[in-house]
């Protein structure tokens, strides 16, 4: 996911010379409060990095809608992003990768889609989860890797759209950008928009993978090309020094 690209930076600077944008204009799914627990993922600093250029970059997705393919998915739980990017000894810039974790969302439709759905029969979750991919942007970290996790008995355990090999990459616009506060605390409260991104295929579902597999990318309608797919997120921003987080430096 574009986290807190360049875009970002450039709203953050807008924040600061003319006192915020525009609100989200949508109500939150999720209600979020600050805590030190937005930090508990924070990663530990490569070796040659230079501790005091470093941030830790949470980013919590309250509310917003996906389609992926031929779902259409309303982000009702809530999904926590945590980076982390700086300079290394050499100069050059690096980034790091946290967590990505995301409650269970019910996919609308559920295995085989409106309007042949049997409430808990045909329910199908999903899960959120990061692939450990992330680069390095301008000015904070790019393409942080996502894969979701189908959910259902039929499915087994490793059912996934994308994986870590081949990771969906969102890279969302920041269209709006606001400097808030919660419980005392500054955030910055962001609407962001992606409609670049690909889908691949879902694989490992089922104990017969060839045809559980094709069952499921026809009811999702995958592969989905980029341009197929729209991703609409609410988001809450927090950043921090690492000179604040002494114990996960070099």
């Amino acid at each position: 996911m574009r986290v807190l690209a360049r875009r970002l930076g450039a709203g953050v600077a807008a924040v600061a010379l003319l006192g915020g944008l525009a609100a989200p204009a949508h109500a939150a799914a999720y209600d979020y409060h600050p805590s030190d627990s937005d930090w508990s993922d924070c990663p530990r600093l490569p070796s040659n990095a230079q501790a005091d250029t470093w941030s830790c970059i949470f980013i919590i997705t309250v509310g917003g809608t996906m389609k992926l393919g031929k779902i259409e998915q309303e982000i009702s739980k809530p999904l926590r992003i945590t980076v982390a990017q700086g300079k290394l000894a050499d100069g050059g810039s690096a980034a790091a990768f946290g967590s990505v974790k995301g409650d269970r969302m019910k996919v609308p439709g559920g295995l085989i889609g409106a309007p042949f759905e049997v409430p808990k029969l045909t329910d199908v979750y999903v899960e959120t989860q990061g692939t450990g991919k992330v680069d390095a942007g301008p000015i904070f970290p790019t393409n942080v890797g996502i894969k979701i996790r189908m959910i259902h008995s039929l499915l087994g355990k490793k059912c996934y759209i994308g994986g870590d090999a081949n990771p969906i990459l969102l890279n969302p616009e920041i269209t709006s950008l606001e400097l808030t506060s919660i419980d005392g605390v500054a955030v910055f409260k962001a609407t962001a928009k992606d409609s670049t991104f690909a889908v691949p295929k879902a694989a490992g579902c089922g104990l017969n993978w060839g045809l559980i597999n094709t069952a499921v990318n026809t009811r999702a309608g995958l592969p989905s090309p980029s341009g197929n797919n729209t991703a609409e997120f609410q988001w809450f921003i927090r950043g921090k020094s690492y000179t604040e987080l002494p114990d996960l430096a070099p």
